[in-house]
């Protein structure tokens, strides 16, 4: 039989191999019946045990997408609003297994919500429910449309109102989670699932029932559209003719909503849509991110749009209408060239570009407005993934770092998630403005998956497991590799630090980045061990710096401005070289007469002995740091 060594003792292949094929059946397995198998390998039972979660995990997660992928097919075969807020209802309740489910439509007119459809109610005052303005956890979701939830609903501070209260008790409700419907910005209204008994709702609920909300948002609004689409042809329809050519370019716009649908429903990316665009329409496709939008060489560098005859006005103001209105808008002075916006939350909006190579038909800018949806409903996906990953990344660097919570219970929270906490920790930060994190957070992400971050008040904190070190060549390539971080001061150490040391070492990073805003050093990547005597220093007191420059070289700095002189240059080449007053020469291409007489000056605008050991040690730093600022 084969066996490989694994440190002082040996295991036979072939029982790791029976291990790993349990594993891979699903077949549960706990430690004892790998110890019985394998022996008394602590390192590999516990790698074992590690892929045994994961792939629990893993399946779990594929059950979540089938049902989800599931409940989004069926939504779409459902055109009549009414049956698909009953179907919405029905599918949350069922995926979430809560007890009670029900959605509330949103009245912009009266701000109010009203209950449009629920399953699960015991009572009838829930069907009939109108929850008044700002009132309850319906409020404060639509408020600030974003998940809110409660484990005990008689316990929150929330605004609360007699009818609202009395349909609670009605139905037994103590925990509720509630999350908006918004599509382009408006509110459609908000999905929620309850229970009769005091629940802590996890991420991965809340993720499940928002992303079955988003799904049921942007079909909602897509039916919306094709219902008055329909409407429209039937009204204008003023002969068989006219009212055969509106059949068709409806029946168009079906098959291709439906193509781009499944699209979505496959998990295809962007990619895909703006392939099936570019082929239906016979057109040029062009998607442009928001960072790009907002930059002001937009749009220079972009596709057609850099050589079209339009204006950067022009096109921002056909985004601005697409964005209010939910529909695709021709730019001004370009016949063939259409925009939609993607807006696929508060935080992101995309722009879609189609140029055609002919004349639009009826039903073109429809079919562009319905593929920024599909765009819109592959972002948000794509956002409530990332989100839910830097949730958990920020969560573990802030418990990494303060040290509070136990390796083993942040070890289990990195396994559900894929990440290691497997140190020592490489650590960079990244001074940075509020607007700036989540585009900073999504490039680090993309470039090193395995990072863990949290936000700081001046910018981000970044984290760098053992598996995922770099040298300082590579991290400079990495960091400076995108636009991203051009504007950016990155601190970045070449030391190697335990969990204990994380705090202290993350202190001393951003002592750092106070020393070089100090020096008015504001952007490049910086190795924090080139400036570690300057951060010893002024790291708790960095407003000192430009005193104690001016005070060590203020006096010569006034009389090289009067007499054109050269004094501090002469000064900084004189210690660098050793004191040696030929060498200086040599360095300053001077006569060594001339080194001389310079230094003799010094000793007069300096009135000290600057040569002694302390007072030339103060000014060799104040040089230095007169130097790295000049650099910059």
């Amino acid at each position: 039989m084969t066996e490989r060594s694994t440190g002082p003792e040996t295991v036979a292949v072939d029982s790791v191999a029976r291990a790993i094929s349990l594993i891979a059946r699903g077949n549960p397995v706990d430690r004892g019946s790998l110890e019985a198998e394998l022996g008394p390998q602590s390192t590999l039972i516990d790698s074992l045990l590690d892929l045994s979660t994961t792939m629990v995990r893993w399946r779990q997660k594929d059950h979540e997408r089938a049902a989800l992928l599931e409940s989004a097919s069926e939504l779409i075969q459902v055109r009549d609003t009414k049956r698909l807020l009953q179907k919405l209802v029905d599918r949350a309740k069922s995926l979430i297994g809560c007890d009670i489910a029900y959605l509330s439509e949103y009245n912009p007119e009266t701000d109010e919500l009203n209950v449009r459809a629920s399953r699960g109610a015991i009572s009838l005052q829930l069907p009939a429910l109108r929850v008044p303005p700002g009132v309850g956890l319906a409020g404060r979701v639509v408020r600030d449309r974003a998940a809110h939830w409660t484990s005990d609903y008689d316990l929150t501070q929330l605004p609360h109102e007699r009818r609202v209260d009395s349909a609670v008790k009605a139905e037994g409700m103590e925990s509720l989670l509630g999350v908006p419907m918004v599509v382009d910005g408006e509110v459609l209204g908000a999905l929620f699932a309850a229970n009769r008994y005091p629940h802590d709702f996890g991420a991965d609920e809340i993720t499940l029932l928002s992303a079955l909300a988003d799904h049921a948002s942007v079909i909602l609004k897509t039916a919306r559209l094709m219902g008055e689409l329909a409407e429209a042809a039937a009204l204008s329809a003023a002969s068989e003719e006219l009212a055969a050519a509106k059949a068709s370019t409806l029946q168009r716009l079906v098959e291709v909503e439906e193509q781009l649908t499944q699209l979505v429903l496959q998990g295809h990316g962007a990619a895909a849509v703006t392939k099936v665009i570019a082929e239906t329409l016979r057109a040029e496709v062009l998607i442009v991110d928001s960072w790009s939008l907002d930059s002001p060489d937009f749009p220079a560098d972009e596709g057609f749009l850099a050589e079209a005859d339009v204006s950067r006005d022009d096109i921002l103001a056909a985004l601005d209408t697409s964005h209010r209105t939910g529909r695709s808008v021709q730019i001004a002075h370009a016949k063939r060239l259409i925009a939609a916006s993607v807006a696929s939350n508060r935080r992101q909006h995309s722009g879609l570009f189609v140029l055609f190579h002919n004349d639009p038909k009826d039903g073109d800018h429809s079919i562009v407005a319905q593929a920024a949806q599909s765009l819109a409903l592959i972002q948000m996906n794509e956002q409530s993934r990332a989100d839910a990953e830097n949730r958990v990344r920020g969560e573990l660097a802030v418990d990494l770092i303060a040290d509070t919570r136990s390796l083993d219970e942040l070890r289990a929270r990195a396994r559900s998630s894929n990440f290691t906490l497997l140190g020592p920790w490489q650590l960079i930060v990244v001074q940075a403005g509020p607007n700036d994190f989540d585009r900073i957070g999504s490039y680090l992400a993309r470039i090193e998956p395995r990072i863990l971050m949290t936000q700081r008040s001046p910018g981000l904190t970044v984290l760098l497991p053992r598996s995922a070190h770099r040298s300082r060549t590579q991290l400079n390539e990495l960091l400076t590799a995108s636009d991203v971080l051009r504007e950016c001061l990155v601190v970045v150490s070449d030391t190697e630090f335990q969990r204990s040391q994380l705090r202290t070492a993350e202190d001393e990073l951003w002592s750092c980045v106070r020393v070089l805003n100090s020096l008015s050093i504001t952007t490049g990547v910086r190795p924090t061990e080139d400036f570690a005597p300057y951060t010893a220093m002024f790291g708790s007191a960095p407003e000192h710096v430009g005193q104690f420059m001016e005070r060590m070289l203020g006096p010569l700095r006034q009389w090289d401005r009067r007499q054109s002189a050269d004094l501090i240059t002469t000064l900084r080449t004189y210690f660098e070289h050793s004191s040696s007053i030929s060498r200086t020469a040599a360095a300053l291409s001077v006569h060594i007469n001339t080194v001389k007489l310079r230094l003799e000056r010094i000793d007069t605008v300096l009135d000290h002995d600057w040569r002694a050991p302390e007072y030339a040690f103060r000014l060799h730093v104040a040089l230095r740091l007169d130097q790295l600022r000049q650099k910059d």
